[in-house]
């Protein structure tokens, strides 16, 4: 299993969202905490699942129960994860995280 490195952005992202459903119902933001983590083991354990979406070589792995798509890059030594994105807010915002 590879390892990884997600984005501070990504990060914030993620907690902003765990913070926010778990406010909608209690344990709702432990569930998607452990959605998360089931997609980043399945990417770890096999990065080339996700095919490459752009010219960046970013992939996006759905996240199963929750409208979120993990969004990152596989190197040769460990996966980026350069965001957690909501599927239909905002598009395509995380890309100037590309250049950081």
């Amino acid at each position: 299993m590879k390892p990884f490195t997600i984005h501070a952005d990504a990060e914030a992202d993620l907690r902003k969202e765990l913070e926010r459903y778990e406010q909608q119902r209690e344990g709702l933001g432990r569930e998607l905490r452990e959605e998360f983590e089931a997609a980043l083991e399945r990417v770890r354990e096999n990065p080339y699942l996700y095919a490459a979406e752009d010219e960046s070589g970013a992939r996006h792995c759905p996240l199963r129960r929750f409208p979120f798509t993990l969004i990152y890059l596989d190197f040769e030594e460990y996966v980026w994860i350069v965001a957690v994105a909501h599927q239909r807010r905002r598009p395509g915002y995380w890309t100037r995280r590309l250049s950081n």
